[in-house]
């Protein structure tokens, strides 16, 4: 649906944006894949369906959009640097994964909603390789490629997001942003 083709363009121009410290981009972020992850979730049977309503499998469209939904959440919390992305990544891949077994055995036989199952398969496999991608890049090499402008940034960023408790680590990366910001 041309809907989920715009709120994709528009995650991957603030990913863009992200890498280039254009000011807004994490905000579009939020926006762009939190609608994404809504609107796969209630109205998957009108975002999946092929041409019309009717022409799909409702029970396989609206079981997708409830499994399928996990991942831009967990593709959006691991770019956001939350608590829980490796998880929500792993809960999205795992049944998207079953999926694509489920679509490929229906795809197999030659039926009127073969353009269904097709649409079907591509938009999972996107979506399978994006998580996969995420899930696969450590915390540190995220980083790195994110702040590739400033490697003290970087290193302090890390030290502080992967040590969560220590309270001495978060205390210098704010005062190294504080002192960069003046």
């Amino acid at each position: 649906m041309k809907t989920e083709k715009v709120f994709a363009l528009i995650f991957l121009l603030t990913l863009i944006g992200k890498l280039l410290h254009i000011p807004g981009s994490d905000f579009l972020l939020v926006v762009s894949l939190s609608t994404l992850a809504i609107l796969y979730c209630p109205f998957s049977f009108y975002f999946f369906s092929y041409e019309n309503i009717k022409n799909q499998n409702l029970p396989l469209s609206i079981l997708s959009g409830v499994l399928l939904s996990i991942i831009p959440v967990g593709i959006l919390f691991k770019l956001q640097y939350w608590p829980g992305a490796m998880i929500l990544l792993l809960y999205g891949l795992v049944p998207a994964i079953a999926l694509l077994v489920i679509i490929f055995l229906l795809k197999r036989k030659q039926t009127p909603l073969l353009p269904y199952y097709q649409n079907m398969w591509i938009r999972t496999w996107i979506l399978v390789i994006l998580a996969t991608g995420l899930y696969l890049i450590p915390l540190s090499t995220q980083i790195r490629i994110q702040h590739w402008d400033d490697p003290q940034l970087a290193r302090l960023k890390y030290r502080s997001y992967s040590n969560p408790e220590n309270e001495a680590y978060r205390q210098a990366l704010v005062e190294y942003i504080d002192k960069k910001a003046q």
